[in-house]
Parts: structure tokens; C-alpha cells; sequence
């Protein structure tokens, strides 16, 4: 999702080729080495070549020559990933997002001015973005560079983008920037218990910008939500942070209100004994709104439909905590919102059926909810909130679907040496039952794995995985588990 919106195709080509090249930088390789790799022409092999070249010295400040006398040859001092940022933050989108941000006094023309760009290739270029705040209600100015919407959506959207990107890394310096960080950190760190991580202090760090940015170019909320985050509010967040910005009362109390939520906003729950947790209790003890009923129906539901009958929701503090912000995100809000899951490839629960199965669930559900009086709002976040609970129980489904065990069937030489490694990885799988292969009982397995093609029975028509010991053992161990993963996946028993 991502790059589809950042980068155009050169750039999406410029990372295919940097890829292969950090991968075969052992040595040297011709131009026809790479094009036979790729779906692209020699004289574009060359062309990505050459940008990259000029990247990378951008990169690292020195000249950086991939072409030698005998081939290309890269000398691995730049990772994928640093290549990979390099070409978002430099996109004119990112940019353009910056701007929006940072220098909401500019317009197109200025833009274009300090960034050197024509007026028709920003427009282009950042239509995908405009697309992407639309689908949250957020309309995109172009020519004056201004974001009109739900102020609340506009800074979580700010936040999403800005942090995929670049983890809220080289951005610019603000002005006489008033922020007390160690402040605010410490405020809420009771309410964030990993407020003190390297990364968490960034995301803090990045989020307090971005408030502050929004509130200084006169971009405040004004009204609080019906609902209250189940985290206290507390209007000494905003006194420590923007209190100079601010002198309503009723402007103070929702921006406390918008902090309390941002800490409640994402399934951020890793600990059995977080404090938080008391806090939410608490709350469902005391209180009875939109955002408890539902919380309480899916819990209930989900726990008689796919669980035991000893199942208790106090044995899972973790999940149940993380159910909660996820249903309290959507309910408070009451509109789509962008979200990190959402931006990034999660394509491996396609290929889940379990997934799949919960997430039809959960559609069919809140489908029933959403025709409810006062509920209308949910239909446009049915699928977001069903993929996203989805994905965060389908390990809790699985993991008591006891008839799905898959039964695999190893034949190998008779040296422990050799086949002890492989059948210690393959039992430390907790759905895999490794069992003794007998001769033509085909039935009692799903899945062979055999050291030589040679040792696959002749008869055997199920599913076969070649471990030679002889290969790239490391490579074959992922081919092994992505193998067994996929036979697994399809050997779903569905509750009626």
C-alpha cells in the first residue's frame, strides 16, 4: 500500500534491481546476468543502474561506481531497507506530506519552488494521495495545500504515513519548538508502559509534532467525543505540551480527551499485568455505552462459537485488552481510519482459512449490529474491524482446533546425525505430529518428508517435501515450513 502511493514505477523497478544486486554481491556479474532476472531490457538494466549509482552516492556522500571493468559489482555498505527509505522520503508525495505538516503557509507554488518540481508533476504524483484521504473523509487542496476533515482522522493519517516512512526520522526542525518530552513521557507512562523504549519514545516524540503542528496553524478540536476513552483524561498532557496554543476550556478538554484516546488507539497490550487493564475493568464495571455493548458481544460470541467451554477471557489478558482498544478505536471514532496493519502487506492470512473463516464471522456479525438503531455508522468499517480481529484471534482459533493436527511422515537414513536436526525443527511445530511412515498406510499422514525423491513411495499421492542434506539446509528449512504452513492451512475443519 505504501510504495503503490509513494513511489512511482521507476523507483518500484530501481528497488526490484537493487535487490538482485544486494543479493549476488559476491561478485561480479554482466548486465545480461541481471536482464535475464528481470522482466526488463538491456538498456533499461542499464538506465536503473545508473540511477541507483547516483542514489547511492546521494546516499553516503561518496562516489559509488557499480560498473566495473568486468561487470557490475556492489559492495554491500547500503541495505535494502535504507535504499528502500531513501527512495520513499524522497518521493513527492512524502514530501508533499511534509509540507502539508511542517509549512502549512505554503502553497503549490512554493512547494514546487523549494523542492523543484513542475506544477503538473506534483498534481500527478499525488493523486494516489489524495485517494488515500479520501477514503477517510479527508479532501486534499492541491493548488493551496490544505487538508479539510475530521481534524482527529487528519493527525492519525499524518501519523500512519509519516512513521511507515521514516519512523519520524530527518525531519524537519521545529521552531522554537516549546515541547517538554521527558515531561509528557513521564506523564503518561503509567498509561503506556513501554513509554521509555527507544522506539516507543519516537513514536511519542513523532505524534506530540505532529499535535503541535495541528493546533499551532490553528487546527484544533473543539468538541469531545460522546464516548471517553477508558484511559483518565487529563488536561495536563496538553498545558505541559501546547498549553501556550491554547486558552479555551472546551478546546483543552478535547484535546485531553484526543491524547487519552491515542493511547488506547492501537493494540498495544504485551503484558499480563498492565496497569491498564485494571483501568479498563474498571470501566465495564461502571459503564454501559456503544463501545462496552459491542466489546462484550463479540467476546461472548466469539468464546461460544470457536472456544471451550472452560474458556475464560481472565486467562487471556492480553488479547482481551487488545480487543478492547480495537473495538473502542472504532467506536469512539465512528468513522474509517488509516491504520499501520492496514498500510503494510499482511498477505499471509489470505492464504489462512481460518482467517478467512473468522473474518466472515465477524462480518456477518457486525453486518447484524450496524442495522441496529444508533449503529448505522459501523457499515462503513465493517471490514476493517473484522480483518483486524480477525488476525489478532486467529492464533487463540487455532490453537484449539485439535482434529487439525498435521501428521507428517519422515523417511530418512537411519544416521541421527543427519536426521535428528530436521525432526527436532519439524516437532517444535505445535500443530505437527511427526509420525513412524508404515509401508502403504497413505491414510495416517498428510504430508511425507523424505532426504532423496528416490524414497517417496511409489503409491503415495499426497503432498511431498524433498530434504537433501547435501543443499542449502537454511533455504530448505524455510521451503519446509512455508510447505507444511500451506498443507495446514487447507486442512481446516469448520464449526457448524
Amino acid at each position: 500500500m505504501l510504495e503503490a502511493m509513494m513511489l512511482e514505477d521507476t523507483s518500484k523497478r530501481k528497488l526490484t534491481l537493487f535487490k538482485l544486486l544486494t543479493k549476488f554481491s559476491n561478485k561480479q556479474h554482466s548486465i545480461n546476468f541481471f536482464e535475464n532476472r528481470l522482466d526488463y531490457s538491456y538498456s533499461r538494466v542499464v538506465y536503473l543502474l545508473e540511477l541507483i549509482q547516483q542514489d547511492l552516492t546521494k546516499m553516503t556522500g561518496e562516489s559509488i561506481k557499480l560498473f566495473q571493468l568486468n561487470g557490475v559489482h556492489y559492495k554491500k555498505n547500503i541495505s535494502y531497507d535504507m535504499y528502500y527509505q531513501f527512495l520513499i522520503t524522497q518521493s513527492v508525495p512524502y514530501q508533499l506530506l511534509i509540507s502539508l505538516l511542517y509549512y502549512p503557509n505554503d502553497d503549490l507554488t512554493k512547494f514546487c519552488k523549494k523542492n523543484y518540481h513542475s506544477r503538473t508533476t506534483v498534481v500527478r504524483k499525488s493523486k494516489l494521495l489524495g485517494s488515500y484521504f479520501n477514503k477517510f473523509g479527508i479532501k486534499m487542496n492541491t493548488t493551496q495545500l490544505r487538508l479539510y476533515g475530521d481534524e482527529r482522522i487528519i493527525r492519525v493519517t499524518f501519523y500512519s504515513l509519516i512513521w511507515l516512512a521514516s519512523q519520524g526520522v530527518h525531519l524537519p526542525k521545529i521552531k522554537n519548538n516549546p515541547i517538554n518530552y521527558d515531561a509528557i513521557i513521564k506523564m503518561i507512562s503509567p498509561y503506556f508502559p513501554d513509554s521509555y523504549s527507544y522506539s516507543a519514545n519516537k513514536q511519542i516524540s513523532l505524534m506530540l509534532n505532529i499535535i503541535f503542528l495541528r493546533i499551532k496553524s490553528g487546527n484544533v478540536l473543539i468538541e469531545k467525543t460522546a464516548i471517553e476513552p477508558y484511559i483518565p483524561m487529563n488536561i495536563a498532557y496538553v498545558k505541559t505540551g501546547f498549553g501556550e496554543l491554547i486558552e479555551d476550556k472546551k478546546i483543552l478538554e478535547a484535546e485531553a480527551q484526543f491524547s487519552a484516546y491515542l493511547l488506547i488507539s492501537k493494540p498495544n497490550f504485551f503484558r499480563n499485568n498492565d496497569y491498564r487493564l485494571s483501568l479498563l475493568n474498571k470501566y465495564l464495571n461502571t459503564q454501559t455505552n456503544t463501545a462496552t455493548k459491542i466489546l462484550k458481544e463479540v467476546c461472548i460470541s466469539f468464546s461460544e462459537k470457536f472456544l471451550p467451554k472452560d474458556f475464560s477471557w481472565d486467562n487471556e489478558p492480553i488479547l482481551f485488552g487488545n480487543i478492547a482498544n480495537i473495538i473502542f478505536t472504532t467506536v469512539i471514532i465512528e468513522k474509517p481510519f488509516p491504520t499501520l496493519f492496514h498500510l503494510i502487506n499482511h498477505s499471509q492470512y489470505s492464504k489462512n482459512e481460518y482467517h478467512y473463516h473468522l473474518l466472515t464471522y465477524f462480518k456477518a456479525m457486525f453486518q447484524k449490529i450496524s442495522k441496529r438503531k444508533n449503529f448505522s455508522w459501523l457499515k462503513e468499517s465493517i471490514n476493517t474491524l473484522s480483518d483486524t480481529l480477525a488476525a489478532l484471534l486467529v492464533p487463540l482459533y487455532e490453537s484449539f482446533q485439535t482434529d487439525n493436527i498435521l501428521r507428517i511422515a519422515l523417511v530418512a537414513e537411519s544416521n541421527y546425525l543427519l536426521v535428528q536436526p530436521l525432526a527436532q525443527f519439524i516437532e517444535e511445530m505445535p500443530f505437527v505430529e511427526l509420525i513412524a511412515y508404515k509401508y502403504g498406510e497413505f491414510s495416517s499422514f498428510d504430508l511425507i518428508v523424505t532426504t532423496s525423491s528416490y524414497l517417496i513411495p511409489e503409491d503415495c499421492h499426497l503432498p511431498s517435501f524433498v530434504f537433501r542434506f547435501s543443499a542449502d539446509n537454511d533455504e530448505q528449512y524455510i521451503g519446509l515450513y512455508q510447505a507444511i504452513k500451506e498443507i495446514r492451512n487447507k486442512k481446516v475443519i469448520i464449526p457448524e
